[in-house]
């Protein structure tokens, strides 16, 4: 691929972080007159060459207020992260390509951080010695083994046993104790693990959340208790609890969701082994997503349509083709593995707990031998009751509603593809994005919102004269806070026949399914369901 200077082309890496054989950063990109198409970063080493694909569309206010005669520079936010293939990486490059073909690159080699770099190799051979003592006690010869080989001891080493020796104590005291393994990225998971620690100290418990730092490529240890501020502690890696839980009151082991962990095999094979040495905690495994059956969680192939989850030899060619920026949050494996590794963890789980059906019979197709009376069904209590309903004319034009943060994975291609279509066969449709969305676009059609508060979707409906929802998920969502909260608006929606949310939308009468997951179909159902809605209307006055 030919590169060259392109006049105006401005850019900005705001942080680039290496740790180990990750890497993780974030920045903006943007052009005065042309959008930016994908920007990518070349990581190059000694015989070596890898090429990661960034998430872009994100929205970047901060550029917009400063720049605003670029194109799109609201949303020209980008974020990359990936792995190396394990040897030192001497260059990095900034890869920015336009929408009209130009690209060019930057060096970005100076910008990244290393971190850990001043470890010594003896703290790290000194938790191996560690670690392989209790693992002998223990019996488990086959599980050195799996460590050892598992184990980089060019890595960087642990963050030390000086927050063992402070945690210790504080612990020892604690009674119950809960630990809770979770990402730190946001969203419904975010929510619903802070209702576990909530609950967990309400009943007296304490709580220790390991979840993992994407900014600093490291993790955090929270210690939560009972009328008792918040101790949090940072280390590399979270094999740290190895010296903690031969001590400490642990009771439960609460897996949120791992997505972002550095090391989620080595995870799933510790959780089982953790749950057979300890076998007074409890261990639970919940399914907001379907890490636990492949690395793309969300379902989606290499050619970004939900898979269904195929014979495994399908699989394992998806996986080595893929490219998707939420693949690249976990390290290059092989789905065998995968499966073999975290099936075991899900065998060795107390409770597998799913939040609908379709997430249960999703998990259950991965690993047919697992036994069901470990999934448990549980679903999310909704909590969102609009302090009014909004007021909405299904006789006006249509205006098309799409609410939250939508993400390739929640359809933002769909979007787009839809606002082809009504410029070219529906003039007077308008969308309304309650939210953000992760494309740039600038059509006249569409307006987005930013961020909104729960409390104002009421009053958002009414100030854009939303007469309709469309939820354009395309992958099987494991429960969706979005979908509860449209059906309690009492709006129509319309949703692609997929995963949970069609559990509670075929109860809901204003509602359609759609079977093809595209954006002609769904754009068709929406102007034929607006259509009968109006028809409606207009009869019963």
């Amino acid at each position: 691929m030919s590169t060259e200077p392109i006049p105006e082309l401005m850019h900005a890496i705001d942080r680039l972080v290496i740790s180990g054989r990750r890497i993780f950063g974030w920045g903006w990109a943007a052009h005065p007159t042309t959008a930016v198409r994908v920007v990518h970063l070349r990581i190059r080493g000694e015989g070596w060459e890898k090429r990661l694909v960034a998430g872009s569309g994100l929205a970047r206010g901060d550029v917009e207020k400063e720049h605003p005669h670029l194109v799109d520079a609201g949303t020209s936010g980008f974020v990359v992260t990936g792995f190396t293939t394990g040897a030192a990486a001497t260059q990095l490059a900034l890869e920015i390509e336009l929408a009209d073909g130009r690209t060019a690159e930057f060096d970005v080699t100076r910008v990244a951080e290393t971190l850990y770099a001043h470890r010594r190799k003896r703290r790290q051979l000194g938790w191996v010695a560690r670690s392989v003592w209790r693992r002998l006690k223990h019996g488990d010869i086959r599980g050195i083994v799996r460590r050892a080989r598992s184990q980089s001891y060019s890595a960087p080493s642990v963050d030390d046993m000086s927050i063992v020796e402070e945690l210790l104590p504080a612990l020892r005291s604690c009674g119950d104790l809960c630990v809770v393994f979770d990402h730190s990225m946001g969203g419904g998971s975010n929510q619903y693990r802070r209702g576990i620690v909530s609950g967990r100290l309400a009943a007296g418990q304490s709580v220790l959340l390991c979840t993992y730092n994407l900014p600093t490529l490291d993790y955090r240890l929270i210690l939560y208790r009972p009328g008792r501020d918040e101790q949090v502690f940072r280390t590399s890696t979270f094999l740290v609890l190895d010296n903690i839980l031969e001590d400490a009151p642990v009771t439960e082991l609460f897996v949120n969701s791992p997505v972002s962990f550095d090391e989620p095999l080595v995870l799933a094979d510790w959780l089982a082994r953790t749950r057979a040495e300890h076998p007074k905690a409890r261990l639970t495994i919940t399914a907001h997503d379907y890490f636990a059956v492949c690395p793309s969680f969300v379902l989606l192939n290499a050619d970004g349509r939900y898979c269904g989850i195929p014979e495994i030899s399908e699989c394992a060619s998806c996986l080595r083709r893929h490219e998707a920026s939420y693949v690249a949050l976990t390290p290059p494996t092989e789905i065998a593995p995968w499966r073999a590794l975290w099936g075991r963890c899900l065998a060795a789980a107390d409770e597998v707990r799913c939040f609908s059906e379709s997430t249960r019979e999703h998990l259950l197709r991965a690993y047919p031998s697992l036994a069901p009376e470990r999934l448990t069904l549980v679903p999310h209590k909704l909590d969102y009751v609009p302090a009014r309903l909004p007021r909405f004319d299904p006789r006006a034009p249509l205006v098309i509603g799409i609410v939250g943060e939508i993400s390739m994975q929640k359809g933002a291609l769909v979007v787009q593809e839809m606002l082809a279509l009504i410029e070219k066969r529906h003039p007077d449709v308008r969308m309304v994005i309650i939210g953000t969305l992760d494309l740039a676009s600038t059509s006249e059609h569409l307006r987005v919102t930013g961020r909104y508060r729960q409390s104002d979707l009421a009053d958002l409906v009414e100030t854009h004269g939303v007469n309709m929802f469309f939820f354009p998920s395309i992958w099987p969502e494991t429960f969706s806070y979005v979908v509860a909260e449209m059906t309690q608006l009492r709006l129509p929606i319309v949703a692609f026949e997929l995963g949970a949310p069609i559990e509670r939308l075929r109860g809901y009468p204003a509602s359609r399914l759609v079977r093809e997951v595209t954006a002609a179909a769904a754009l068709d159902t929406l102007v034929r369901f607006h259509r009968d809605l109006a028809l409606a209307e207009a009869s019963a006055a």
